[in-house]
């Protein structure tokens, strides 16, 4: 139990800091429209994490690979040499995947939008990767209560009935609306971005305090 109790916490801490420095970051960004929200999100994750390994999505300078946001110790588009076929990676490691779902066809009403996270969310339980993170919005239906809690335990489902599946994984909701009945909108603001996670044997979800200081308010099944 003390070495399943160490991997949490120290998953915990990743997650909480990752949370953090992307809340930060899109905060100072202020992108409006979808398409800069979601390529904000994509230069957050290049800038944090180019130094030391390679980072996998779409931009000028690459192209996504398995999921929005690929982080891994090797690059897979190189990792045998040309002429020799030898293999360059001492180690084929993927660090952190991401994928990012704030709209897209059928993005105009509740089950549509819950359908694109839903599709995108089972490619991270699929991927063997360290860290996962999920970014993504949602509309509530016609007098629904609890909307953002409902959305977040059908995630929750999805992960604890994924023989496999370990390390919990962050899940990152920026609030939306649907203005004159057209597609989703995301959100970035103070209060519309809030960060969850996913417990490693998915029995529950812990809302990240925007306090670093203050504990995390618990939402479970």
């Amino acid at each position: 139990m003390g070495r399943l109790q160490i991997a949490s916490e120290v998953s915990e801490s990743f997650y909480h800091q990752l949370y953090f420095d992307m809340r930060g970051f899109l905060l100072r960004e202020r992108p409006v429209a979808t398409t800069e929200i979601t390529d904000a999100i994509k230069h957050f994750f290049r800038l944090r994490f180019v130094a030391n390994h390679t980072v996998l999505c779409s931009h000028s300078g690459s192209t996504e690979y398995l999921t929005d946001v690929l982080v891994t110790t090797f690059n897979p588009k190189s990792v045998v040499a040309k002429r020799s076929l030898q293999v360059t990676a001492d180690e084929i490691t993927a660090l952190l995947a991401v994928e990012s779902e704030l709209g897209g066809v059928g993005a105009s009403s509740a089950y549509g939008v819950m359908k694109n996270v839903v599709e995108d969310f089972l490619k991270l339980l699929m991927i063997r990767s360290k860290y996962r993170v999920m970014v993504f919005t949602s509309l509530p239906y016609s007098n629904e209560k609890n909307s953002i809690v409902n959305r977040l335990d059908t995630l929750r489902t999805l992960y604890s009935r994924t023989p496999g599946v370990a390390g919990g994984m962050l899940l990152v909701h920026l609030s939306g609306s649907r203005p004159k009945s057209t597609q989703v909108q995301a959100h970035v603001t103070e209060n519309s971005i809030r960060g969850f996670l996913i417990s490693s044997n998915g029995s529950s979800i812990t809302e990240i305090s925007q306090d670093l200081e203050s504990p995390g308010k618990g939402i479970g099944p």
